[in-house]
């Protein structure tokens, strides 16, 4: 081998540590600017549906959904609390009352809105237009696999009363002709009284 071939310039590709570390580092460094940080001060604030117009849908909810087999136990992501099955208080049985408690009413709400708060606001803001953005609609209507199977079809009156609720226009007719009044009509000489009994 001559001089001038030993200082030739070899064919062979030379890498450096810096080569062969560079892409990782490159991509670790835009993973990290394309991540965005919340600030520490930002809130979520969920918009949700009517709260005084939910006993209607609640009542409905509980007569379709609220069974001991169904979201009437404990052991659901939503429950439904009522007097045909899962009782609030302890000392309230099925049935007795004959109604659903105002309080279990308030619990119904807060499982129902607080499910999915993100895909409730989305469907609040946009009055209902989309419901099917919420697990507990598309499982009612069949869309998705549900355990109780379907429980409404788009246009019935279990429909109508939960995606009226949604669009702030709640159809109480509909819901009504579901799901028993949520207060019972009181006795001859008595006051009505659906609250926590003996």
């Amino acid at each position: 081998m001559s001089e001038q071939e030993r200082h030739r310039p070899s064919r062979r590709r030379l890498t450096s540590m810096n080569e062969k570390t560079c892409p990782p580092i490159v991509l670790a460094a835009l993973l990290l600017l394309g991540c965005d940080v919340p600030s520490s001060t930002a809130q979520f604030t969920e918009q949700v549906p009517d709260r005084a117009s939910f006993p209607d849908v609640a009542q409905a909810m509980v007569a379709h959904c609220g069974t001991l087999d169904c979201h009437g136990t404990p052991y659901r992501n939503m429950r439904i609390y009522g007097n045909t099955g899962l009782r609030w208080l302890a000392t309230d049985q099925t049935l007795n009352p004959p109604c659903t408690t105002s309080a279990e009413v308030d619990q119904d709400f807060d499982s129902v809105v607080g499910f999915e708060p993100e895909a409730m606001s989305a469907v609040v803001a946009q009055h209902g237009a989309n419901p099917d953005l919420l697990t507990m609609v598309r499982k009612a209507r069949g869309i998705e696999s549900h355990k109780g199977g379907t429980v409404m079809k788009p246009g019935d009156d279990l429909d109508t009363c939960i995606t009226s609720w949604l669009a702030d226009n709640t159809q109480t007719s509909a819901c009504q002709r579901v799901g028993p009044a949520t207060t019972p009509p009181p006795l001859p000489g008595t006051e009505p009284a659906c609250e926590p009994g003996p």
